[in-house]
């Protein structure tokens, strides 16, 4: 009986290194799991961010979008009233200072005044200060020479002057031009001093002769 159980082997033992590599194990894939987990929860967090980012982008577009078209809507409604004043005050301001013209930019405005033919206008500067050129065609279609003052008058939209220009005499009264001969035909260029800031809208031509030119008065 004892020599049959002597001879059966006893069950083998697991090592200690056997036991330590299942620790790591068991350690490696929790923390793969947690990793995951992780990475999981923020891509989760960065998508829901975004998405709130993007639903609160097109809500804003939208708004804008709706505040746009009101206020282009109420545009359109007014833009008939205000032409309509614009209009009354031209017509107002046109009515009170005879001989206005509106002030256009490069494009010929015939005048045919005396010896004016046309003029030309043109805008330099920035809002604020701007600063005006002309250029100017005169005509002598008279009998004798002439030495014609040409005096253009510049005024803001409620009809006040803002500036003038002379061509044919200076400050003091002396002339600059050389006579215009009979059906002679010229053209005289001439910056306007400054608007000191101010805009203007409309101008006028005033023509005369010096007085040695002027017809005598009885």
């Amino acid at each position: 009986m004892n020599r049959e159980t002597d001879s059966i082997p006893a069950p083998p033992r697991l090592s200690r290194r056997h036991s330590r590599n299942g620790y790591r194990g068991r350690r490696f894939r929790a923390r793969t799991v947690y990793l995951l987990i992780a990475a999981w929860l923020f891509t989760f967090l960065l998508l829901l961010g975004v998405s709130i980012k993007l639903s609160l982008t097109a809500k804003e577009l939208y708004q804008t979008t709706v505040l746009q078209r009101k206020q282009a809507q109420e545009l359109a409604r007014l833009h008939p009233k205000v032409a309509a004043l614009e209009q009354q005050l031209d017509d107002l301001v046109r009515g009170r200072l005879p001989g206005l013209h509106p002030l256009e930019f490069d494009k010929i405005i015939p005048i045919d005044k005396d010896y004016v033919r046309n003029i030309l206008f043109t805008q330099t500067g920035k809002p604020g200060d701007y600063r005006y050129e002309y250029k100017l065609t005169l005509k002598n279609s008279g009998l004798t020479a002439v030495h014609p003052i040409v005096r253009i008058i510049f005024f803001d939209r409620s009809g006040i002057q803002v500036a003038s220009s002379t061509i044919g005499v200076d400050e003091t009264g002396l002339p600059t031009l050389d006579v215009l001969e009979r059906g002679e035909v010229g053209s005289y260029n001439q910056a306007v001093p400054s608007l000191a800031g101010k805009e203007a809208k409309y101008f006028r031509v005033e023509v005369a002769l010096p007085d040695y030119q002027r017809p005598a008065e009885d």
